[in-house]
């Protein structure tokens, strides 16, 4: 229906617990396909072990990406910008009416 492969993925690891980049990458190698079509959903560690579970989502196209997939897990991999907020113009105070 979106035209994504959802992938759930496990790994060891020897040092500290890989990045989202890290993960995206090797997956990428595993699967022979861009990393800029994976979006990592979930990584889940598993306490005591030196074990990585999670979900990704291949696309067809990076477009497609973008336009499904929420901006935060976008924001979280890398293949979006954050979008900073505007600061709020403060209101000039009321004057009182005698």
């Amino acid at each position: 229906m979106m035209g994504r492969t959802d992938v759930a993925f496990s790994l060891t690891f020897d040092n500290a617990i890989p990045s989202r980049k890290e993960v995206r990458e090797g997956l990428s190698m595993a699967l022979s396909t861009p990393s800029e079509r994976i979006v990592v959903v979930r990584m889940d560690n598993n306490f005591g072990t030196h074990r990585v579970g999670g979900i990704a989502h291949i696309y067809p196209t990076p477009d497609a990406a973008l336009k499904i997939e929420k901006k935060h897990l976008l924001v979280r991999d890398g293949l979006k910008a954050k979008e900073e907020k505007k600061a709020k113009e403060k209101k000039a105070p009321a004057k009182k009416k005698d």
